[in-house]
């Protein structure tokens, strides 16, 4: 069969392009982006990056002994979070932490800066005791007054050591009279 009867060589073939419109495509370029983008803020927050202006300012406390302290802890005043603990340092011989604390919340300067445990074994936290002074602490100052954790092991540890102790006294004493009565 000669094909050149079926084919039409002087019509130019054209296929028809349909009409652009706003669609399916517009729609899902607008979820993409609103992906993107919710991921990028997510990103940034995880990172404990600020972007634009900071509604906080820097003061910094240094402690004998922060034991158990982590980063992200609370900054408290009367039980009220005021900021958070930003940094933990060693400027030997004492732990220096950085705390991020709201504006609107002047830190005096004989206020007392303690390390809790919220709870009998909860996460440690910065307390804040209010002192009595008109004069407050600049941003980028540092809190002299400090109290350091109370370490319950140590406590627990002594408390064992002083009773082991006074028994060892008890039997070196009664070993001594039993050793005098055999003598006399």
């Amino acid at each position: 069969m000669d094909q050149s009867k079926f084919s039409n060589t002087n019509q130019s073939t054209q296929l028809a392009v349909p009409k652009r419109t706003f669609s399916l495509e517009l729609i899902v370029g607008i979820f993409a982006a609103a992906g993107v983008g919710a991921a990028a803020y997510l990103a940034v927050g995880l990172a404990g990056l600020e972007l634009g202006t900071s509604n906080t300012y820097t003061v910094y406390a240094e402690f004998d002994n922060i034991s158990g302290l982590k980063y992200g802890a609370s900054v408290e005043i009367a039980g009220v979070p005021i900021g958070a603990v930003s940094d933990i340092t060693l400027k030997d011989p004492v732990a220096r932490i950085t705390l991020k604390l709201n504006k609107d919340v002047k830190i005096k300067d004989d206020d007392i800066a303690s390390i809790r445990t919220k709870g009998i074994i909860g996460d440690r936290y910065v307390k804040i005791s209010r002192g009595g002074s008109d004069t407050y602490i600049a941003p980028e100052g540092t809190i002299i007054e400090t109290e350091s954790v109370v370490d319950l092991e140590d406590v627990i540890g002594k408390l064992i050591h002083n009773f082991t102790g006074e028994k060892d006294e008890e039997k070196g004493s009664s070993t001594e009279k039993s050793k005098d009565d055999k003598k006399s």
